[in-house]
């Protein structure tokens, strides 16, 4: 399959210029666990599909893709990356607007929590990451085979712009204990 997106440093700069608009400076390891979460989500959205032309691998630090991760070793690359096309920038947007207030910790809490990431980790360290078993930990049709993460809280999380931890609050209703 065609990824959507030309190539994986065009999504990395992007968020970086996502996260400079919003006046942050994205962090290696925040950037490497987006980049990841951008993958899994849109394979597990796409059938199986990539977003861009990437490898992750499972470390104890997280997931890591190491071309990019060596290109930005030494701090982002000036270059000029290609506008992506309008519906993987809608798609980066959605994934900025649910995880680009949250800390680096946070993501990997999550990604340690998915089940693709977990069983990758546990074959050992620098087993990639496909994406055929992102699609299934992230929305495929066998989400449930997939094993070795924990399961997913059945409440959802809620973040403040600022990235706080949230509770659901309903007009009327009393707290819950």
């Amino acid at each position: 399959m065609v990824p959507a997106a030309r190539s994986t440093l065009d999504v990395a700069l992007w968020l970086v210029a996502r996260a400079d608009s919003a006046g942050e400076k994205l962090q290696p390891q925040k950037l490497q666990r987006l980049l990841y979460l951008a993958q899994a989500h849109y394979a597990g959205s796409h059938e199986g599909q990539k977003l861009m032309p990437a490898v992750f691998l499972a470390t104890e630090l997280g997931p890591l893709e190491p071309n990019i991760y060596y290109l930005f070793q030494s701090g982002e690359p000036k270059m000029v990356y290609a506008d992506p096309a309008a519906t993987v920038e809608e798609f980066l947007m959605g994934l900025w607007d649910r995880y680009g207030p949250r800390p680096a910790e946070d993501l990997l809490t999550t990604i340690a929590g998915d089940g693709a990431f977990a069983l990758a980790l546990k074959a050992g360290r620098n087993t990639e990451v496909t994406t055929e078993i992102m699609s299934a930990g992230y929305g495929g049709k066998s989400a449930v085979k997939v094993r070795g993460g924990a399961k997913p809280s059945p409440e959802p999380s809620y973040w403040t712009p600022t990235g706080k931890r949230a509770t659901k609050w309903i007009p009327g209703q009393a707290p819950r204990r």
